[in-house]
């Protein structure tokens, strides 16, 4: 094959999930270039990668979209989002794609039923499976993120002094983040400083933490680039974070994680890939999982899930540093 496309819109985390991908593909077929479909505001998590020949930014018409992929005459196309659009698009292009397996019924029938029929394994390696004709396989390096030349970060710049910690605060959904009585105690207990990063709807909390504990915490909510706070991330002792688009960044840059579960569940197989970590969660409660992706209330008014996890190992981790 001399020219492979890969169909992924969105989102960041799940962009990320797709790289060994990618890698497995150029290492297969290294003489074949590869171009990468997706959203304008993703196009540049692909930057520095070396493994892609060019990506094709969606925004707006599928048709324009289509038309311009139709003049590179592509030996293979890969459905890596496997949704309306996508089907769409192969249509456009009058290709029949490979496409991944995203396990959907199994995923729904755990919600709702607690019954658990999902394979064992990551969803990476359950994407290798389902792409098999490809000829394929995991290499067991990981993911990928190449943060960008002139776009790493110096923590002296951003106030921070010697060994810090990172938090990444925020995640697509509510339920999938600790309350903030639960994010006052995580800050009140921990040893040393705490970095916080988010976006610009994790500020409020951000500024909040910092004004309530001005000598731990370093609050750079909104204030950092993708590419800066993966730098920030690389460079810290290890990373705090929840079933995030940052949890995946950490997890490419192979850092030590403490993870906190809601209202979804690592069996998903969304738990970080080829890195240490250790799972917060609370196993006490059978209402998890109540979502496959999360949401904006908790069904049962309670959010016991992360109201009432308990935060002793990333407190004792930090203890030892």
């Amino acid at each position: 094959m001399n020219k492979i496309l890969c169909i992924r819109f969105s989102s960041l985390g799940d962009i990320i999930l797709t790289t060994p991908i990618i890698r497995a593909l150029k290492s297969r077929y290294p003489e074949a270039e590869i171009h990468i479909a997706t959203k304008q505001q993703y196009a540049n998590l692909w930057e520095g990668n070396p493994y892609v020949h060019r990506v094709h930014a969606y925004q707006g018409s599928l048709l324009n979209l289509a038309s311009e992929l139709r003049k590179e005459g592509f030996d293979a196309v890969i459905d890596l989002h496997k949704n309306v659009r996508s089907h769409l698009l192969c249509l456009l292009l009058g290709k029949i794609p490979y496409q991944i397996d995203k396990f959907t019924k199994e995923r729904n029938l755990l919600v709702k039923k607690k019954i658990n029929l999902l394979p064992k394994k990551h969803l990476v390696d359950r994407y290798f499976d389902s792409l098999q004709k490809l000829d394929i396989h995991s290499d067991g390096k990981g993911l990928d993120y190449f943060i960008p030349a002139g776009q790493a970060i110096n923590p002296k710049d951003v106030g921070i002094q010697g060994k810090y910690i990172v938090y990444a605060i925020g995640a697509q959904y509510i339920t999938k983040v600790l309350s903030y009585p639960k994010m006052i105690e995580l800050c009140e207990r921990i040893d040393g400083q705490l970095v916080l990063i988010g976006d610009n709807w994790d500020e409020h909390y951000g500024y909040r933490l910092q004004t309530l504990f001005p000598e731990k915490v370093i609050n750079l909510c909104n204030r950092t680039s993708v590419a800066a706070s993966a730098s920030l991330m690389q460079q810290a002792e290890f990373v705090i974070a929840h079933d995030s688009s940052m949890m995946h960044i950490a997890a490419a840059l192979k850092k030590k994680l403490f993870v906190l579960w809601g209202a979804t569940h690592s069996d998903f197989g969304f738990f970080p890939y080829q890195t240490e970590f250790t799972s917060i969660e609370n196993k006490e409660i059978t209402c998890r999982p109540c979502s496959t992706q999360g949401g904006n209330f908790c069904p049962l008014g309670h959010f016991d899930c992360l109201n009432k996890v308990s935060l002793d190992p990333i407190i004792s981790a930090s203890q030892t540093l």
